[in-house]
């Protein structure tokens, strides 16, 4: 059981044989530290204020009548999830609003990991990809992979 777990992991099976550790183990230590910063600040200092205050504010004007709740449902049932829908609007507005912070503080804490070097790519900042994988890199790919089968298919024929 504990070698299947290895193998399949909790979500599925992994192309290494082994289960990675955690979902950023391509980052480094520093990047991790980052991305936790901005999910902690994203969530106390955009989310949870925006989300209070779009509940608050959509609670006031239901009470003083500037938001009307329809008579198919009960009043009370119109109510509730009218605060909630906005709750949920209000938290991930204050998510999307802190995307940009969080990429600069990318850019300025740890310019030369894989995230900043992404953020540059997407801003056009940079326009040489880091990844193989890259098109631009496609057609040299391509020629090294020929290279490397013809020296294969070589050393098969006439091994000496």
């Amino acid at each position: 059981k504990e070698e299947q777990d290895q193998l399949w992991g909790k979500k599925g099976v992994s192309l290494s044989g082994t289960k990675s550790a955690d979902k950023y183990s391509v980052l480094d230590p520093e990047e991790r530290i980052i991305i936790s910063e901005c999910q902690d600040e994203a969530f106390w200092y955009r989310s949870l204020p925006l989300s209070l205050s779009f509940a608050l504010g959509t609670f006031v004007l239901n009470q003083k009548g500037f938001l009307p709740t329809p008579s198919l449902v009960p009043n009370n049932i119109t109510k509730v999830g009218m605060i909630l829908g906005a709750s949920f609007v209000g938290f991930g507005t204050g998510q999307f609003s802190y995307a940009n912070v969080c990429a600069d503080k990318f850019l300025s804490r740890y310019p030369e990991g894989v995230v900043a070097t992404d953020i540059r790519m997407k801003r056009g900042i940079q326009t040489v990809p880091y990844s193989i994988f890259s098109p631009i890199n496609q057609q040299t790919w391509r020629q090294l992979a020929q290279m490397r089968e013809r020296s294969r298919i070589r050393d098969s024929i006439d091994p000496g």
